[in-house]
């Protein structure tokens, strides 16, 4: 679609790297480091995530064993080059939500107001109309400032509403989620370049269950 007026109440989105690719390259003109470095001495020291890494720019600060394998359908792959050119974060579900606690704590910014400046505007996905838009987010989803906020509508959850949660997901089935009115962290991954849409499925399931242990 073509350029929209950035003030615009409602915008179209459709999810793509864009802006992480300008986000690196402006946070090494700011600090004049690289990535790697910044993300050292910034988050991984200061939260103690000692088994989080970029790949094929850092190792992790302690003995970690191998990233798990990824798949493509039955295929497993190594892709090295490719993690390194689009800075692939290796990580265990432990540091993962390490982090994600840090950052509901206000440990993560210097100004407590910036997560709440990523949730501010929310702008819903279109419905996918393209083989391409199939396996990215879609339309059950609202996106912010790098920070998806997911939600099934009641007419797919009969009797219980699922509440929202706040996160992202990865394209090989990857998902970092808090749900604040459960107060629960979730982390995971099925490292499987098919089932991007895997997160939407199975988060909804966990909820569920989460919520009627709780009852």
């Amino acid at each position: 679609f073509p350029p929209q007026p950035v003030k615009a109440k409602r915008q179209k989105v459709r999810y793509c790297d864009t802006n992480y690719v300008l986000l690196i390259a402006i946070i090494e003109a700011v600090t004049g480091q690289p990535l790697h470095q910044v993300h050292e001495e910034l988050l991984f020291r200061p939260l103690d995530l000692r088994h989080t890494w970029l790949a094929g720019h850092s190792r992790p600060l302690e003995p970690t064993p191998k990233p798990a394998m990824l798949w493509v359908d039955s295929e497993p792959v190594e892709i090295p080059l490719m993690m390194r050119s689009f800075w692939g974060v290796y990580s265990t579900t432990e540091d993962t939500l390490s982090f994600l606690h840090a950052l509901i704590r206000g440990e993560v910014f210097d100004d407590p107001a910036t997560l709440s400046l990523m949730q501010q505007r929310w702008n819903r996905f279109t419905f996918p109309l393209d083989k391409a838009a199939l396996r990215a987010p879609g339309w059950l989803i609202e996106y912010a400032l790098g920070m998806i906020r997911f939600r099934l509508p009641r007419a797919l959850t009969s009797l219980h509403p699922m509440p929202a949660v706040f996160g992202h997901t990865g394209s090989t089935g990857t998902w970092l989620f808090h749900c604040p009115e459960l107060d629960v962290l979730l982390s995971g991954t099925v490292d499987q370049a098919t089932a991007g849409a895997i997160p939407y499925r199975l988060v909804p399931k966990i909820l569920r269950a989460v919520d009627s242990a709780a009852r």
